[in-house]
């Protein structure tokens, strides 16, 4: 899977995110086995999750307190 490239004319903005060890470690064999960055998986999951959930103003989720740190 070939990593399509952010049209020169759109703005990006960093962000950044701690994840878990696992997590982290997960997310890179995942990118690498296919072939693309940890930051190109993250952006398309958050995407799709950002069109899933168009329009709702509550998070689908239920953070334990843990979570939310």
């Amino acid at each position: 899977m070939a990593r399509p490239p952010i049209a020169p004319d759109r703005k990006t903005v960093r962000t950044s995110v701690l994840l878990p060890e696992e997590m982290h470690y997960r997310l890179s064999a995942l990118a690498g086995t296919n072939g693309v960055s940890a930051a190109w998986v993250v952006r398309i999951a958050v995407q799709r999750f950002l069109e899933e959930h168009q329009g709702q103003l509550e998070l689908p989720l239920r953070l334990s307190d843990s979570a939310r740190k």
